[in-house]
């Protein structure tokens, strides 16, 4: 802990400028009264609680510089990239397995069925491929915990993204049950 004047000083910010400044509360202390409180008498300055700054880096970081655009993109492109990929691996085998799938349409296997199949190999696809990928990831975010630009993975992004990649694989099995029926 350090003074105002010592921080910029040490800083070297002139007298009349202030970039970020960080308030620690006292135990119990009511954060939204204490920010308030500031708010009126700093009538020139944003006050944030840790929650609020947190979402506007994030959204500064995502939107309006060109890292967080690039990965927007760079996810869109794997999004599409995937689909293209499960859809041609999903529509190979189906193709290699046409015969087999036509046997069973001929035993009088229900569209329904076949559809059942084909799924499955989806989901089977994404948990495999969602198993080996977030394995990297977790590797490689572990391994970025000791740098500055440490990669966080929360839980509910991992959920989510095993959403998105089983209905991935599920979008991109659509070719193949249109193939079969």
């Amino acid at each position: 802990c350090t003074t105002f004047e010592r921080a910029r000083r040490y800083a070297g910010m002139p007298d009349d400028r202030t970039l970020f400044l960080l308030v620690r509360l006292a135990r119990g202390a009511d954060a939204a009264a204490v920010r308030q409180a500031i708010q009126d008498r700093l009538t020139h300055v944003d006050v944030l609680t840790t929650g609020q700054f947190a979402r506007q880096q994030a959204i500064y970081w995502m939107f309006e510089t060109g890292a967080g655009v690039s990965v927007l993109i760079a996810a869109l492109l794997g999004l599409v990239v995937g689909v293209l990929v499960v859809a041609q691996t999903i529509y190979a085998s189906t193709m290699d397995h046409l015969r087999e799938y036509g046997t069973l349409k001929a035993m009088g296997a229900a569209n329904r069925y076949l559809y059942g199949v084909i799924l499955r190999q989806a989901v089977i696809s994404a948990a495999i491929g969602y198993t080996v990928g977030m394995g990297i990831s977790l590797v490689v975010a572990t391994v970025r915990q000791q740098t500055t630009t440490a990669i966080l993975l929360p839980g509910w992004i991992l959920a989510a993204l095993f959403v998105l990649t089983l209905l991935m694989c599920s979008l991109a099995s659509i070719v193949s049950i249109n193939k079969v029926t």
